[in-house]
């Protein structure tokens, strides 16, 4: 589907997301990176993937800063 993306069609996708000014270059590099990213995340191995191996985020103050 990400392939066939047409300019007109990200334009469409641009305007619902509430980017109306931008111009027929920057169409055409959101396209672009639209499709690099649809075709990197496709290439990933996802599938045996589960939410116990998504990072954790962890802040932790260093010690001169703990209050």
């Amino acid at each position: 589907m990400w392939n066939d993306l047409t300019l007109d069609e990200t334009r469409r996708l641009a305007a619902r997301a509430g980017l109306t000014q931008l111009t027929d270059e920057h169409l055409q590099q959101l396209l672009q990176a639209t499709q690099t990213a649809k075709a990197r995340c496709a290439a990933l191995p996802t599938d045996k993937l589960t939410p116990a191996d998504e990072p954790a985020h962890i802040l932790r103050l260093n010690r001169h800063d703990d209050r």
